[in-house]
């Protein structure tokens, strides 16, 4: 009789731990998370980055879901429609006001009050935290997107160019006249002096657009009511980026490449200087390169510089993009996804291991004291130009203004240039592009004023 009930207990106990464990599974609260391929292996790497949170808050599980940029939009605007959306989501700073506008964005305003350091954030980053058309914070930041300027050691070295030197675009003009003039051939492979993408790629506005605002230029008057695309000072600075085509230093066969494409040029030393993300940096650093036609392998060797955008005599600033995070307005789990926003958001550790696995850098403050900021030198340059950067304007008809008016005319405009090969430079035509743009602008922001999308 004994042996029989210790049989039967023996059969019920497991059958009570699986019921067991099936409640605590249900009980577990899972946060879902939408984010873009922000790194080589966004699923894995953001699994990475969340285990300390799972330590920290037990009972809670992040499930993770890789958004596609391409059509990541319209997808989170589908969910807001729908009101099936994510607890959590990553927000492009220039799509924090459009989610904003459509509600699909909760109030921070709370726990910004109660976290209580106004400047937690670095300047340019806060700029996107509170829509300009809004009365509340959306989002916090996440991650920043700078470009700094990268340039081939051996060849400033061969020419006797200190790269200190090349603090305005005037110098940097100089350097690469030099650079053009002698005829390098490093490696059996000729040296070009720059190289930017143009019509085949996403980064077309990003790209010029420090040479614009350091020229003393912007997209949009400071009240943001009107185009300031013919302003005297932003055409100053469109002119001289593309100039860099007209005077030989960017050749014509660049404007057809993608910036993986001029990115690979330069691995291969093919090129003087290129502005690229601060991701560059992270592959240059564990990257080794075939010298030459042989098999002998060598470490490229490259330095950074601040944009060499500053025009002689004006105050520096750069462009300055990335991403936040918010919380959807129909979650139900409101403070465990405001727990993930603080872990994500304000602990240095947290902010540092994502930038060292994305290439990104901090928005928060304090993660630039740590000693692989502050003792790097090319890692300080990129936080210089964050100091010194200038975010999008923080508008919801910003993304149309971006994507339907300005990569679409300068898309035509680089069309234009690479017709011109050999002819004579299409100063016109530049011109009848940009004045174009500047009326579709105005009629985005008249638009969005009628609708009572007020601009300031």
């Amino acid at each position: 009789m004994k042996f029989r009930i210790l049989f039967l207990s023996l059969l019920i106990l497991p059958l009570l731990l699986i019921s067991s464990c099936k409640e605590e599974t249900y009980s577990e609260k899972i946060i879902h998370l939408w984010i873009f391929n922000n790194s080589p292996s966004p699923l894995e790497d953001m699994n990475k980055i969340l285990k300390g949170f799972h330590v920290e808050n037990p009972g809670i599980k992040v499930e993770v879901t890789i958004l596609d940029w391409g059509n990541g939009f319209s997808k989170i605007v589908l969910a807001a429609a729908t009101r099936k959306g994510p607890d959590v989501i990553q927000v492009p700073s220039t799509w924090a006001a459009s989610l904003t506008d459509v509600g699909a964005l909760m109030s921070l305003d709370s726990i910004v009050d109660i976290w209580g350091d106004p400047d937690l954030f670095t300047a340019s980053a806060r700029e996107t935290m509170k829509p300009r058309n809004s009365a509340t914070t959306t989002s916090l930041p996440w991650f920043l997107d700078v470009r700094p300027f990268y340039y081939r050691k051996d060849v400033l070295d061969s020419l006797n160019i200190n790269p200190n030197s090349i603090t305005t675009r005037e110098a940097f003009a100089d350097v690469l006249q030099r650079v053009k003039r002698a005829k390098l051939s490093i490696n059996g492979k000729f040296i070009n002096p720059m190289a930017y993408p143009a019509k085949n790629d996403w980064n077309i506005v990003h790209n010029l657009s420090s040479w614009i605002f350091s020229a003393g230029g912007s997209f949009l008057t400071e009240d943001l009511t009107k185009s300031n695309l013919l302003n005297p000072q932003t055409l100053d600075g469109i002119h001289f980026y593309l100039d860099f085509v007209k005077n030989g230093f960017n050749d014509y066969s660049n404007l057809d490449k993608t910036t993986a494409g001029v990115s690979s040029d330069f691995d291969q030393g093919r090129i003087a200087f290129i502005g690229e993300t601060t991701s560059k940096s992270m592959y240059l650093e564990n990257q080794n390169f075939l010298q030459g036609n042989s098999n002998t392998v060598a470490t490229l060797e490259y330095g950074c510089i601040t944009p060499p955008t500053v025009r002689r005599g004006s105050p520096a600033k750069y462009f300055l993009g990335g991403s936040n995070l918010g919380v959807f307005s129909t979650t139900t789990l409101k403070r465990e996804s405001l727990a993930l926003l603080r872990y994500l958001t304000a602990q240095s550790d947290v902010q540092f291991q994502f930038s060292r696995i994305s290439g990104f850098l901090p928005a928060l403050s304090e993660t630039y004291h740590l000693p692989y900021f502050s003792e790097n030198k090319n890692r300080k340059i990129f936080q210089k130009i964050v100091e010194n950067g200038v975010s999008y304007p923080a508008v919801s008809f910003w993304s149309a203004i971006e994507t339907d008016v300005l990569t679409k005319r300068l898309n035509n405009i680089f069309n234009i240039i690479a017709g011109s090969e050999g002819k004579q430079w299409p100063t016109a035509q530049i011109d009848a592009e940009l004045q174009a743009a500047d009326r579709e602008i105005n009629n985005i922001i008249s638009k969005a004023a009628r609708q009572n999308e007020k601009p300031i």
